[in-house]
Formats: structure tokens, C-alpha cells, sequence
């Protein structure tokens, strides 16, 4: 998986991410042109799966992020990145917890995260 990749934005390649191995970890060091109009997060797929890297910030006169990620979150084959605005969260729906009922998406849980909302103000997603 080492090596430099492409980013894009839609269809438009807007930057490069160099990927180094260091032990059990992945270092993506990514640099793109944006507008800056909207906020973007780095997500790359690969081997099925899909993870965000977080978020580009201003650097280098243009926008860049520096993280790193286990190898084992990733799976094998050759990597794609994307640009996707910070409010898009693909592929991601909500699940209303109620106490006094079983919860069918426990299988789930690892890859899930919290959002608390006020009674009666739920989105479908």
C-alpha cells in the first residue's frame, strides 16, 4: 500500500496522499487545492472498507492533514482517496435506542458512534 495516490474531489483530483508504513501503522500525508468553501474530511477505501482520516485543514498554502492509522483497519488492495464535505456521512443510519426493547444492530456497535437528539426530533438517514 505504500506510495503516492491521487485525492479527489467529485470527479476532479485536487491533491496527492503519500502513504509510509512505520511499525503497525499507516502514515498518510495528504496535500490538495481547495476553495476552502466548504470543510472536507480525507476518507480513503480500500480492500471494501471505508474510513475517515479527519479533516483537511489549511497548510502549505493549500490544504493538507498529517494522521496515521493501524493497518489492520485497512483492507488489502490498492487504496482510494476521496474529499467528501464534513456533514457527509455516507452510508451511515440512525438507530433510536429505546430502553424497554431489544436492540437488533449489536453486531453493529464496533463501527457506530452516539448522537443524542431530542424526543420527537429524529431524522431518517
Amino acid at each position: 500500500m505504500e506510495g503516492t495516490y491521487g485525492v479527489y474531489f467529485g470527479t476532479q483530483m485536487a491533491g496527492k496522499v503519500q502513504v509510509t508504513r512505520q511499525g503497525l501503522y499507516y502514515r498518510f500525508s495528504c496535500r490538495c487545492r481547495l476553495t476552502g468553501d466548504v470543510m472536507c474530511r480525507l476518507r480513503i477505501s480500500s480492500g471494501g472498507r471505508r474510513e475517515s482520516l479527519g479533516v483537511v485543514v489549511p497548510m502549505d498554502g493549500g490544504f493538507g492533514l498529517d494522521t496515521r492509522l493501524p493497518v489492520k483497519k485497512l483492507g488489502q488492495g490498492t487504496p482510494e482517496f476521496a474529499l467528501v464535505p464534513k456533514h457527509e456521512i455516507g452510508g451511515s443510519r440512525l438507530v433510536p435506542i429505546y430502553p424497554e426493547e431489544p436492540f437488533s444492530y449489536i453486531a453493529r456497535l464496533k463501527a457506530a458512534f452516539l448522537e443524542i437528539q431530542e424526543a420527537g426530533t429524529e431524522r431518517n438517514r
